[in-house]
């Protein structure tokens, strides 16, 4: 009796999880690969779909994960991925979505309702920016805080495949928010091994320092529509890549290559960023915590002539960028006078008692000679010692409150095509920080911003917003980013020029000339 119960009992044990079928007809051609140059440096990638902020890790991670949202690759606007259906009431305060069925992780398993939301709450307890902007969910920013449980947040799965989601207010860019790589489904366990489990069109295949080979998601829901069974991502010096380039062994290279070494001149895409590049002071340090240090040492610095000497193409006094607003006074022109004066009120005359300020910017930079000056101008001016390191961004960006900087140079790519994306920058709700900056006054408005149900009221806040960091002595911008990369344009399809740089790799391909 016993043994022939035995035969009867399925094989397995309670808890272990029965390894999935391949799909049949799904097998990958050696021959359909894409190519991509990036420049060979110091900085290796950091493939945290949460933490990344480099360019380079950006571009790979986009490939390995999805969530409801993707980006349009001609227009960078969110469309529909994993979300199969969405359904929004007419106050725009309950989201429905309904989930793609085929939906799975690169090791089998369903990307269900309840996991995708598991991994948004992840989110909470991470240095990441973007999670600050789900408070626009009921109950998210009570959560986020300590002060209520998980139950009070109200997103929730009724089923395997729903999802729904109850906001405070109107969030037009929730959509955008959502296709961010931070909001995708991500596996809630890394093997002992270290083997990405991945949500999107690919997964690694071969990873060494010399490049990075990713292969099609065998269960990748999309699986027809991605155009490229390989993308091969190779680290190259600016003469091999030149060479490798003109032998057509590169089909688009991030890093910038003479003129002189392109077949043909459409090779050359230039396009107008959704970026910014800017100084900004860290408040971590008493002395520059004080508003009046901040808008003294500013004084001091000519900005007028260092943004007409980067050689940049579009110079701004702008944080945000294509934003309508009224013509602003630049800032104010250099006065040594006052800045003492404000020194003096702050309790350094003449700079003395400031300690030592520690700048920083990033390698690979072409505006290090502004840095250059602004350190000379404060070193001579207030007798202060002050430190300039070119060191790798991610020493001071990836997690700014163990930053050793208190006055850095980034240029800023939005995430998503709205002002928050680089407003929430500065907020004090906000996990990540940039400047360590905390104002109840200025999280008061961008609350009132993102809580404006019409159009030219939330412009107007949001202008306020900026004209307030600026006020603060908090954010020195410079200029409004171009990109530059090269494909072979006989040869490269599925990839588009758009505001925000972002070019899903599912879609590259090439075809024979």
């Amino acid at each position: 009796l016993i043994l022939t119960l035995l035969c009867l009992l399925p094989l397995g044990a309670k808890g272990v999880k029965e390894t999935p079928v391949i799909p049949s007809g799904r097998s990958l051609d050696s021959t359909s690969r894409f190519t991509i140059a990036l420049p060979k440096g110091e900085d290796k990638l950091f493939l945290n779909p949460i933490r990344a902020t480099d360019a380079s890790s950006l571009l790979l991670l986009e490939g390995l994960y999805e969530g409801l949202y993707s980006t349009d690759p001609q227009t960078g606007d969110p469309i529909q991925a994993l979300a199969k259906e969405v359904v929004v009431s007419n106050d725009g305060l309950k989201w429905t979505f309904t989930l793609d069925e085929r939906g799975r992780f690169s090791n089998g398993e369903p990307i269900t309702a309840q996991g995708l939301i598991d991994s948004w709450f992840s989110l909470f307890n991470d240095d990441t920016y973007l999670a600050t902007l789900l408070d626009v969910v009921e109950g998210v920013s009570a959560f986020r805080q300590g002060n209520s449980s998980r139950g009070a947040v109200a997103i929730t799965a009724p089923n395997s495949t729903t999802i729904e989601m109850r906001l405070k207010y109107p969030a037009p860019y929730l959509p955008a928010l959502l296709a961010t790589l931070p909001f995708a489904a991500i596996y809630p366990n890394v093997s002992p091994s270290g083997d990405l489990v991945t949500s999107g069109a690919y997964e690694i295949a071969e990873e060494s320092d010399e490049k990075i080979v990713l292969a099609k998601q065998i269960w990748y829901r999309d699986w027809e529509g991605v155009k490229s069974d390989f993308i091969e991502i190779t680290f190259m010096e600016s003469e091999e890549l030149a060479q490798a380039f003109s032998d057509g062994l590169v089909d688009w290279s991030v890093a910038f290559l003479p003129p002189q070494n392109l077949k043909r001149i459409d090779d050359l895409r230039l396009s107008v960023e959704y970026s910014t590049g800017f100084y900004y002071f860290s408040s971590l340090q008493e002395a520059y915590r004080d508003s009046r240090v901040r808008r003294a040492l500013a004084l001091l610095i000519p900005w007028e002539e260092l943004r007409s000497e980067s050689h940049q193409i579009f110079p701004t006094s702008y944080l945000i960028p294509d934003l309508e607003r009224p013509p602003r006074e630049n800032y104010p022109a250099a006065s040594m006078t006052e800045a003492y004066t404000l020194l003096a009120d702050a309790g350094y005359p003449y700079g003395a008692g400031l300690p030592q300020l520690n700048m920083a910017i990033h390698k690979g930079a072409s505006y290090a000679e502004s840095g250059e000056r602004i350190a000379n101008i404060w070193s001579r001016a207030l007798g202060i010692t002050v430190t300039l390191d070119v060191v790798p961004l991610a020493m001071y960006s990836r997690f700014p409150s163990l930053s050793p900087y208190d006055f850095s140079f980034i240029t800023w790519v939005g995430d998503f095509h709205d002002p928050l994306s680089f407003l929430i920058l500065f907020s004090g709700e906000s996990d990540y920080n940039l400047g360590n900056y905390v104002s109840n006054e200025y999280d008061a408005l961008l609350a009132k911003a993102m809580a404006a149900t019409e159009n030219g009221e939330r412009t107007t806040l949001l202008i306020e917003a900026e004209e307030f960091l600026f006020k603060e002595a908090l954010v020195f911008p410079l200029f409004h980013g171009l990109t530059t990369n090269i494909i072979d344009s006989q040869r490269v399809r599925g990839w588009y020029d758009n505001p925000l740089d972002i070019h899903p790799l599912k879609y590259l391909y090439t075809i024979t000339e």
